[in-house]
């Protein structure tokens, strides 16, 4: 996690949890970034109360300015890191079906493609009927949706330049 919009996004969505910022600040101070409040947010602890990690994290952002995505913009955020993952082959679908869930935010008409070929229900159901062609054939589905949501034009999605696992 090298940008700090990656750090909003996932804040937002709940992938990363409040007791893990202040590890996540580090990484960033690591990574070149710097502000005050990351400096003082990277020395707090995992024990620290959630309502400071809370107002030191908006005023990093605002101190870095980075706008904190919305929900919405923040879960299509997820889709495509996640599409992106499947894309270069560092993660499964299967495993992506638990990050991604029906009700995620999917705007646009590639967005919703992979949402729909990635969706739980489908994993599950696949896998409970112990078919492995129809797994397969799932699998290879939610491959193809990833890449081509992974390959879209970046005028679509919600990142910015650099935040994005494959422009690093």
């Amino acid at each position: 996690m090298e940008h700090p919009f990656t750090l909003a996004w996932r804040y937002v969505v709940g992938v990363l949890a409040v007791e893990d910022v202040p590890m996540a600040a580090a990484q960033l101070l690591v990574a070149g970034w710097d502000s005050p409040a990351l400096c003082d947010l990277a020395g707090r602890s995992r024990r620290e109360d959630a309502d400071q990690v809370r107002g030191l994290f908006m005023e990093t952002m605002d101190e870095l300015r980075v706008s904190v995505p919305d929900e919405e913009a923040a879960e299509r955020c997820l889709l495509h890191h996640v599409a992106a993952r499947i894309a270069e082959g560092s993660l499964t679908a299967a495993a992506a079906a638990c990050q991604i869930w029906h009700q995620t935010s999917a705007r646009t008409e590639l967005e919703r493609g992979f949402a729909d070929a990635i969706g739980v229900e489908y994993y599950f159901e696949y896998v409970t009927a112990k078919r492995p062609e129809t797994l397969r054939a799932w699998e290879e589905a939610a491959r193809s949706a990833a890449e081509r949501l992974a390959d879209a034009p970046r005028s679509e999605d919600p990142f910015p330049a650099g935040a994005l696992p494959t422009d690093q």
